[in-house]
């Protein structure tokens, strides 16, 4: 009667090779390093009534990526992720196409209506492409500084709002600002899209 030690010896010698469990993570690393402190961290995700909000470094509580709600999801189809002058290239172009129009229409003898869709056409691009130079500085400064753009633009909307309070004609100039924006936003967003389903 073989002893149970044989047995054991037997089972063990016919298990077959397991696959390593650091295979599975093979090429993916499970940490990450802080960027404000500089440890080697599981980031711990932070929720709110079942939502993750961010990920938190769990030394220094600083935070290390944010997860975009439903609407900012959305909205982010209308914006790219990291600067690009891309878009500002494309209005420089547009611009320039309609300022060609704009010239033609002078030189030769073309309908009114002709005129009048260049000129619009190359003031309105021109100014859409200034706001989005601007709007590409901001964010590029922001993510050279390692800050968040949003403060940026807050600090600007509070430094109209007081300008406005000292002198009342400046809060139509913050309207004009605050249209172009939007102008802006949905163009640049128009261009985003059409460039995405284009890839």
């Amino acid at each position: 009667m073989p002893s149970l030690s044989s047995h054991r010896f037997r089972l063990s010698s016919n298990k077959q090779p397991i696959k390593s469990v650091m295979s599975v993570f093979e090429g993916h690393h499970a940490t990450v390093n802080c960027l404000e402190c500089n440890r080697t961290m599981v980031p711990r995700v932070v929720t709110y009534y079942g939502q993750p909000l961010r990920s938190i470094c769990p030394f220094c509580g600083a935070t290390f990526a944010k997860f975009p709600s439903g609407l900012q999801r959305f909205f982010e189809h209308f914006q790219p992720k990291a600067p690009s002058l891309d878009a500002f290239k494309s209005l420089v172009m547009l611009t320039l196409c309609f300022g060609l129009i704009w010239l033609i229409s002078d030189w030769v003898k073309v309908p009114e209506e002709f005129s009048f869709v260049g000129t619009i056409g190359t003031l309105i691009l021109a100014i859409i492409a200034a706001a989005e130079l601007t709007v590409q500085f901001v964010e590029f400064i922001a993510a050279k500084l390692s800050h968040e753009s949003n403060y940026y633009w807050a600090g600007l909307v509070l430094t109209f709002l007081v300008l406005s309070n000292e002198n009342s004609n400046i809060i139509n100039y913050l309207l004009l600002f605050l249209g172009i924006m939007i102008l802006r936003w949905f163009v640049v967003g128009v261009l985003q899209i059409l460039r995405t389903k284009g890839q």
